[in-house]
């Protein structure tokens, strides 16, 4: 980091303050979001990245397609009336007759198209097979069915000319977390699933790659037991009992799936997956093969697909988040604001990255910019906070013999503005002087006059540092201060005098206790006068001292010593009082006439004992 801070100051110095900014600042922004992507590529990341993509997709679903689907449920009821309906009382394979009816009771129904979720590409006997195309050979509806791919119709098991062979593979689960969020509409040399049911019902036009299945929402009309499904469903035992009205010119489904025809049926769990809308209502135990299916239909024929920004956006918005982070860090923040900022972020992206899912179906990725811009905040505020700190010492080793620490404090963290050069000021001048010093100082041996003097000059010190002076000069005796520089304040009268009281209290208490010990100490004489000054550095190349000039200090100086004429320890102007809000005793000295002054200077004293 010291190197670090050593290579910006050399760029400010030869290209300016502004270049070493931008340089470091574009810099933070690259080392961040090159870091973020990098980490983009592990797997908890990725586990993190997917945690919030499907989250997105389960609270962004749009909404269904009323009354153009229906699921006919394989459940528990219907198993049972298989197992009824055939000799050996088998429940799997699926009784491909027991099929033929329910296909031939949906067809009376006047169902645009039906799929089938099963396995039609193995059969008992050849007698099987017969008896199956007799069943639906009056059958209008298309009918469409998945084989294994593997198999060739027609040469590895006889087809019918009424049912449209799919390939059984279509749902594409992640790799590491088993999530199926992608579906393929042509797995291999023919269609998927829903892709052909599509063709058949529709004369949809499928997609050629696979692509992310955008979920929808429920079905409005379902409820009780199915609550969560995508369409209306039926028992395959209970379709000879379901209202044509219910299902005529619907695209029909049969598959395998736990929603069963009673609330509490306790069906095996089967051909269930985990998908992104495993955080809803009817989905906690998975959502059914058959009704993913349904989701990629619905989706293709509504023609809304999901957009996943390529790598090269990707990176894109990493680098705008970096940037904003690094932008927002070059501001020093204690750590728990820095945390709020970091957080307020972060959740500002992410309520971002829902709405544009929501609304334009685009999943932009939330991971890779948030880490981006965590880096770019932490990096370059902790650069910032390094700058700060060496600029703290510095201004602490320069500014430390001249202003009060909490105001060092306040102006190296910003919250003090400091104007650099001379300028013209309102400021209080206060010149303050000891009694007798000459004598002090030769009546004492040098190790008794330093202890005592140092004594006195670190109280009078501590009392000007707590009312915010600037100590000018030390004079001997005497020290030159200033109110209201170099941090500007609208109360430099007030702190003068409330200064000058509590200043003129501990003299006199470090007096007598001086004189107990035999030590000739003289009183604290003071003189104060506001007014417009001239204040900034004024020197050489070699030497320069931040003082002020002008009549506001000639006039603080002239009362100072005008208080041993007058018998009296504080003299301020009438310029001081009408600044001063203070409510402290008052009393008035007169006009006086001050040496270099052209005018006669009303003159005012507040006694504190």
């Amino acid at each position: 980091m010291g190197w670090l801070l050593a290579r910006l100051d050399q760029v400010r110095a030869t290209g300016g303050k502004g270049l070493a900014d931008a340089l470091v600042l574009v810099g933070v922004t690259i080392v961040a979001a090159v870091a973020a992507l990098l980490l983009n590529n592990t797997t908890p990341i990725r586990f993190v990245e997917n945690l919030t993509y499907d989250i997105r997709m389960a609270t962004g679903v749009p909404p269904a397609q009323p009354r153009t689907f229906a699921i006919i449920k394989v459940d528990d009821m219907a198993l049972e009336a298989m197992r009824n309906s055939t000799p050996c009382r088998c429940l799997a394979p699926i009784d491909k007759l027991w099929l033929a009816d329910v296909l031939v009771a949906l067809d009376k129904k006047g169902v645009k198209a039906i799929g089938v979720d099963y396995l039609l590409d193995t059969w008992a006997s050849d007698e099987e097979f017969k008896a199956f195309q007799d069943r639906i050979k009056d059958v209008k509806a298309p009918i469409v069915a998945v084989v294994d791919p593997a198999m060739t119709p027609g040469v590895d098991f006889p087809v019918d000319p009424k049912i449209h062979y799919s390939d059984a593979r279509a749902l594409i689960v992640s790799d590491y977390d088993g999530v199926v969020r992608r579906y393929d509409p042509r797995p291999g040399k023919t269609l998927a699933l829903a892709t052909e049911v599509g063709v058949q019902a529709v004369g949809l036009k499928p997609p050629t790659k696979p692509f992310d299945i955008r979920y929808r929402a429920p079905d409005p009309d379902v409820e009780g037991e199915n609550a969560g499904a995508i369409a209306p469903s039926y028992s395959a035992g209970l379709v000879d009992f379901v209202p044509a009205e219910q299902l005529k010119d619907k695209i029909v489904f049969i598959g395998r799936t736990t929603r069963s025809a009673s609330a509490d049926a306790d069906t095996p769990v089967e051909d269930m997956h985990t998908t992104p809308l495993r955080f809803l209502n009817g989905h906690y135990r998975g959502t059914p093969g058959v009704e993913v299916h349904v989701h990629a239909l619905s989706q293709m024929m509504a023609r809304d697909m999901v957009t996943i920004p390529a790598a090269f956006w990707t990176a894109i918005i990493a680098l705008i988040s970096a940037f904003f982070g690094a932008l927002i860090g070059r501001s020093t923040q204690s750590w728990w604001i820095s945390v709020g900022i970091v957080l307020v972020g972060v959740a500002a992206g992410a309520a971002g990255a829902w709405a544009l899912y929501k609304f334009n179906a685009v999943m932009v990725p939330i991971t890779a910019p948030a880490i981006s811009f965590a880096f770019g905040f932490f990096i370059l505020s902790r650069l910032s906070a390094a700058e700060l700190q060496n600029q703290r010492a510095f201004y602490s080793s320069t500014l430390e013999r001249y202003l009060a620490p909490q105001v060092i404090d306040r102006m190296v963290g910003g919250q003090e503005q400091v104007k650099i050069g001379a300028e013209e000021r309102e400021i209080t001048v206060m010149i303050s002087d000891l009694e007798n010093f000459s004598n002090l100082v030769a009546s004492l041996p040098l190790e008794t006059f330093e202890g005592v003097i140092n004594e006195y000059f670190d109280g009078v010190i501590d009392i000007l540092w707590k009312h915010e002076a600037m100590i000018d000069k030390m004079t001997g005796d005497g020290i030159i201060a200033i109110f209201g520089a170099p941090v500007p304040s609208d109360d430099h009268a007030d702190r003068a005098i409330a200064c000058c009281r509590e200043i003129d209290t501990y003299a006199l208490a470090i007096r007598e206790k001086m004189i107990e010990r035999g030590i000739k100490f003289g009183y604290t004489r003071m003189g104060v006068s506001s007014g417009i000054g001239l204040v900034g550095n004024f020197g050489g190349e070699r030497r320069f001292n931040y003082t002020a000039y002008g009549e506001v200090v000639v006039i603080a100086a002239r009362l100072e010593a005008a208080n041993k004429t007058f018998g009296t320890r504080i003299l301020f102007s009438g310029d001081t009082l009408k600044l001063a809000r203070i409510d402290v005793p008052i009393e008035a000295v007169g006009e006086i006439d001050l040496k270099g002054v052209p005018v006669p200077i009303p003159a005012y004293t507040t006694p504190t004992t």
